[in-house]
């Protein structure tokens, strides 16, 4: 009481936590691109058999990463390759070719598919443009169709077009050859597009799921403090 203290008031430490509150709450929207940063986009390759997904793959690999034969069904596996594509970098990850299969070892191919689709940040749809739409075609594409992030490459442009980006219910399509490598940097700019996000100013980004944590529960306290202030407590 001697000193020169202004008044002590309720209504500045409710200000600071809002302050702080909103900076938290930034910090905890870069959890994804921190992620991205850190480990990679992860892209699903999908599309029925045979229809050019291992051979993008390579493509963007610069390298036979993976067997390319004419027989439908040869991939039976996930393959996953590391690539920068644009500015990003990206796990790129060649697929079973979606479709009904009585082979078990295909089938168990399949459903890896699936879940792929399922985890991926972005699916990279493929689908032979030279030809019609098949029903093979028509169950990917409902699988696809509600995600956030898809783009459709319509293989096989070195061939006369049997498919319109007007057929399908996608924002992003390119047209595109992955034998000869047209449409590629088509590609490149979308992704660039799809996944450049704004740094913060001074850099802070959180990278792992401990700093999440620490950060959202930190958030939580912080909220439960203006509500405490709010109902008039000490």
């Amino acid at each position: 009481p001697d000193e020169d203290i202004d008044d002590f008031r309720l209504e500045e430490y409710a200000g600071q936590l809002k302050r702080n509150g909103k900076a938290l709450e930034a910090l905890l929207g870069t959890y994804q691109q921190g992620q991205i940063l850190k480990r990679g986009v992860r892209a699903a390759i999908v599309g029925k058999p045979n229809v050019g997904k291992s051979s993008l793959l390579n493509a963007l690999a610069g390298f036979e990463r993976v067997i390319v034969t004419e027989v439908a069904g040869t991939t039976r596996d996930t393959v996953e390759e590391t690539v920068k594509v644009g500015n990003v970098l990206m796990r790129l990850i060649d697929t079973a070719g979606i479709r009904q299969t009585e082979d078990r070892i295909e089938a168990m191919g399949v459903e890896r598919s699936r879940r792929a689709i399922e985890n991926a940040d972005l699916v990279i749809l493929m689908i032979d443009g030279s030809q019609p739409l098949s029903e093979e075609d028509e169950e990917v594409i409902e699988l696809c169709e509600e995600l956030e992030h898809v783009i459709v490459l319509l293989n096989k442009a070195d061939k006369p077009q049997m498919v319109e980006p007007g057929d399908l219910p996608f924002m992003c399509i390119i047209r595109c050859c992955a034998k000869t490598g047209e449409g590629l940097e088509q590609l490149a700019d979308m992704v660039d597009t799809l996944f450049e996000n704004e740094m913060p100013c001074d850099g802070s980004i959180l990278t792992n799921a401990r700093q999440f944590d620490a950060c959202r529960r930190a958030f939580d306290a912080m909220q439960r403090s203006l509500h405490s202030l709010g109902l008039g407590m000490t």
